[in-house]
């Protein structure tokens, strides 16, 4: 247990000599142009706009800030054979594996929670000037969407773990992430509009056949996109089964961990 503390607090003193405060510090800035700006350039309903679009940010960046921690500790260390000097102290392959996971979901958890505070500053200052019919909801409706939100980020980091735990190549965890990340947010909702728009195009039925295969595989990351309940104020809009992603997101966090750990145990450094 020691040697997992180690690990952890090493890796994050490593996230933070690679100057990530000053990464973090700089999303905060674009964070509130982005959120302000298209606050400005919309007619009508600018809190929810800034919330919407701020929220689509927040999931776009800190993922893929999670990916590059994620490809420098693990997959470059590999590259640069320093994982072998890691690997000598007395504790097992896989308390390393997941100390580097936590670490980096806790920085991503600490990074969400900051944009998220900068997202609801300018939220709160832009609908203070203008009132629109349905007002959005910085409340409890917030504070759930940030949490299916980490729960979203936990589960891409995961998949970025069982893949450095393979990959020979450092920028495969990175762009191999983007793809789960990409897939696993976007599958089921072309699958569903497939089944309710046959007309859509041409052979739809066909594209619905050749994707049915992705659900089973992939995780319905786009169960945890819960912001309507912020952007309208309506918690009735939240799922009728709230818990069901959430045990599906914790359920593929640990078959991942399992099947990376159980591989980076067995794996050969030369």
């Amino acid at each position: 247990m020691t040697f997992v503390f180690a690990d952890f607090r090493l890796a994050l003193r490593l996230m933070v000599r690679s100057r990530l405060w000053l990464v973090v510090m700089i999303l905060s800035l674009v964070l509130m142009s982005v959120a302000w700006l298209s606050a400005q350039f919309s007619p009508r309903q600018s809190a929810t706009v800034a919330l919407d679009v701020g929220l689509s940010f927040i999931r776009l960046s800190v993922p893929l800030l999670a990916l590059l921690q994620i490809q420098d500790l693990l997959a470059r260390e590999v590259d640069r054979k320093l994982i072998l000097i890691s690997l000598t102290y007395p504790r097992s392959r896989s308390s390393f594996l997941l100390a580097r996971y936590f670490a980096v979901v806790a920085v991503a958890i600490v990074t969400t929670l900051l944009l998220a505070m900068v997202l609801a500053a300018v939220v709160s200052f832009d609908g203070s000037s203008f009132h629109q019919a349905t007002k959005v909801s910085l409340g409890l409706p917030y504070v759930i969407t940030i949490a299916y939100l980490l729960i979203d980020i936990a589960v891409i980091v995961a998949f970025a773990v069982a893949l450095a735990s393979v990959a020979t190549t450092p920028n495969l965890v990175f762009l191999g992430g983007i793809g789960f990340m990409i897939i696993a947010r976007s599958a089921a909702t072309i699958i569903e509009l497939l089944e309710r728009e046959h007309d859509l195009l041409t052979g739809a039925a066909l594209y619905h056949r050749g994707l049915q295969w992705v659900q089973w595989v992939m995780p319905n990351l786009a169960a945890l996109d819960v912001r309507p309940i912020a952007l309208y104020g309506k918690m009735e809009m939240i799922p009728q089964a709230p818990w069901a992603p959430i045990q599906m997101a914790a359920g593929y966090i640990v078959v991942l961990l399992t099947i990376a750990c159980l591989r980076f145990e067995r794996r050969q450094f030369a």
